[in-house]
């Protein structure tokens, strides 16, 4: 993995368009409620979407991290969940090329332990 974190910069997007909508519905406030409810509701769905933009990028930093201790030799505990995949699918099924858990992945160049 050589793929730089890039979650980060649309986190902070979605937080900044949240935070503008906010502001917006707190100005109609008085003169038009629907308006001002309607406001509400989007940056609420921005707000999420930027919680989980930081938790993807949380995520990429941590594998980034796990694969250059892993290539230097070093045996690191698997992240929980080992991957992504076997999070979605409750641990039936693992991303072979990108699992944490050295038992699951495949043997490459880079990780031949």
């Amino acid at each position: 993995m050589t793929a730089r974190p890039r979650h980060r910069r649309t986190a902070r997007a979605f937080t900044l368009g949240a935070g503008g909508t906010a502001a917006f519905a707190l100005h109609v406030l008085d003169e038009h409620l629907v308006l001002a409810v309607a406001a509400l509701y989007v940056a609420a769905v921005l707000a999420w979407c930027a919680v989980a933009y930081r938790a993807a990028h949380h995520r990429q930093t941590d594998e980034l991290d796990w694969e250059q201790r892993h290539v230097h030799g070093e045996r690191p505990a698997p992240l929980i969940p080992c991957c992504l995949l076997a999070d979605y699918s409750g641990g039936a099924a693992h991303d072979r090329r990108r699992c944490t858990n050295v038992a699951y992945r495949l043997p490459t160049a880079r990780s031949s332990t």
